[in-house]
């Protein structure tokens, strides 16, 4: 489950299931590094590639970017 929550200009990227958990927290107007840090924390946790892309298509969505 995905949850992306914006405090000003700061987002924090939570993606969990079961056991595991990968946060990444930064601010919005970087958000190629924030992603960036999203995946590294998703592949260290080892979500699968189609978990990870999947994430990142729903975190474009919701700050209202096209993926």
């Amino acid at each position: 489950m995905l949850r992306v929550e914006l405090q000003g200009p700061v987002a924090r990227l939570v993606y969990q299931r079961g056991e595991r958990e990968a946060v990444a927290i930064g601010p919005l107007a970087d958000l190629p590094t924030l992603l960036g840090l999203f995946v590294a924390q998703m592949a260290r946790e080892g979500f699968t590639p189609d978990e990870i892309c999947q994430a990142v298509k729903e975190v474009l969505e919701k700050v209202g970017k096209k993926p």
